[in-house]
């Protein structure tokens, strides 16, 4: 690893300073030199630490492994090319302070997904996200709608769509959080809700002998609806209506206005609700026939929002 004379600047790095897939800077650097990392493409993972305050040109050019970076509060500058062709790269956020993104700061980047650009950007350099194809969301962390503007002016036109705020996003991860939510609390999402309800058609199967070789039926316990509201909790990825319409939901795309997101709201109500009702139709299969042929009739009410 070489610094420059006075131990400020990281002049550069070598593969053979790169241990499972990072890198350790040392304390005192203030800033990352021109082509510091280039092509080096075992670095995977980087956090960079506090102190820094410039990323300089074609810094990180060309390290096609790197997935992740985190970057302080501090950094003011971006420099050209500074993550040019980091084609692995998927989500970056700039901190606050950060101010000018030099031009194809992060060109070629075909996997980053997601950028969140800090209040005070006042430069965005030309082709600073050149082949970004995969780029859906650029949030901008501010509230205030004109700083919102004035920052979305800055991006080439293509990408403006894709611009939101993080208050609202914020809102829109609350919302899909409680709608969520509502599959955890429905028990019959839960797939050991049909072992364990009085009405299973099972549990007259369970019989046993008893000494004079008599058959009788063997007692079951139904478990409290609340118990699988707790496994439900407790267990997510074994939920599998939870689990498809957590996968639904991230497919829907996501609103950039307030009013677009009642109109989202809608749709996240709906497709929640389909897989309550499919979780329900499913134990309901299990339910004891009537005399008629018919199921039992059971009303469960799926909880709201």
């Amino acid at each position: 690893m070489q610094l420059s004379p006075g131990g400020q600047t990281l002049i550069r790095v070598s593969e053979s300073d790169i241990v499972d897939g990072s890198c350790q800077i040392p304390a005192g650097i203030t800033a990352i030199g021109s082509a510091a990392f280039y092509g080096c493409v075992n670095l995977k993972a980087l956090s960079l630490p506090a102190g820094i305050t410039a990323i300089n040109a074609a810094a990180f050019l060309d390290c096609i492994h790197l997935k992740t970076i985190t970057l302080p509060v501090g950094v003011t500058a971006i420099g050209a090319t500074a993550f040019g062709g980091c084609r692995s790269l998927e989500v970056i956020t700039l901190p606050a302070g950060v101010t000018a993104i030099g031009g194809a700061a992060f060109s070629g980047c075909a996997n980053l997904k997601m950028l969140t650009l800090p209040a005070g950007v006042r430069s965005i350099g030309d082709s600073a996200f050149l082949r970004c194809n995969s780029l859906a969301l650029i949030i901008i962390a501010s509230d205030d709608e004109t700083e919102i503007a004035r920052i979305t002016h800055l991006l080439p036109e293509e990408l403006r769509s894709k611009v939101i705020s993080k208050s609202l996003l914020d809102e829109i991860t609350h919302f899909q959080e409680r709608q969520l939510a509502r599959l955890l609390s429905t028990p019959q999402t839960n797939r050991l809700y049909r072992f364990f309800h009085d009405n299973n058609l099972f549990m007259s199967k369970l019989v046993e002998k008893n000494e004079a070789g008599q058959v009788i039926k063997k007692a079951c316990i139904k478990l409290p609806d609340d118990i699988f509201w707790h496994i439900n909790e407790q267990a997510v990825g074994a939920n599998p209506y939870y689990q498809q319409a957590h996968v639904a939901i991230k497919r829907e795309p996501l609103p950039k206005t307030t009013q677009a997101f009642e109109r989202y709201k809608e749709r996240l109500d709906e497709l929640v609700m389909q897989y309550i009702v499919k979780a329900m139709e499913q134990a309901q299969r299990f339910m004891p026939k009537t005399p008629g042929g018919a199921n039992e009739e059971v009303t469960v009410c799926a909880p709201a929002v």
